[in-house]
């Protein structure tokens, strides 16, 4: 086994990234509102865990991204995953999509939230996703 070189790894980066892209286009339209009449929520599948008073939006995003790190710890562990459908590239794959999706959520209440920004005295973005105020 060799080392990757750093431009290897860039590149790595990259194919996982557009694979994670692709696959959160595919998959968006099974998750964001059916409605057609209405514009699309690309984060309705983990409003909907507010909505249902499971727990709050943040914390839907945290529970499935955990679902995800459990299952790469057991492979970790034992060297194997039980469900086969699902190999360790495809739980890795959602683990980024979810990360983006947190994120794009963060960054979505940051930008329409006065209260957020009264209260913090700036922009509740700016110290979620790292923009200057």
């Amino acid at each position: 086994m060799s080392n990757l070189t750093p431009e290897e790894l860039f590149d790595f980066h990259r194919e996982l990234c557009d694979e994670a892209r692709e696959l959160m286009t595919r998959k968006n339209s099974d998750y964001t509102n059916s409605n057609k009449d209405e514009a699309p929520n690309c984060f309705a599948n983990f409003t909907r865990c507010h909505d249902m008073g499971i727990c709050s939006t943040e914390q839907g995003f945290l529970v499935r991204m955990t679902d995800k790190l459990s299952r790469l710890s057991t492979f970790a562990q034992s060297g194997e995953l039980q469900v086969k459908d699902e190999s360790v590239r495809d739980t890795i794959l959602d683990v980024i999509n979810y990360s983006v999706l947190f994120m794009g959520y963060l960054k979505q209440i940051g930008e329409s939230s006065a209260c957020c920004q009264e209260a913090q005295g700036t922009l509740f973005a700016s110290s979620v996703i790292g923009e200057e105020s």
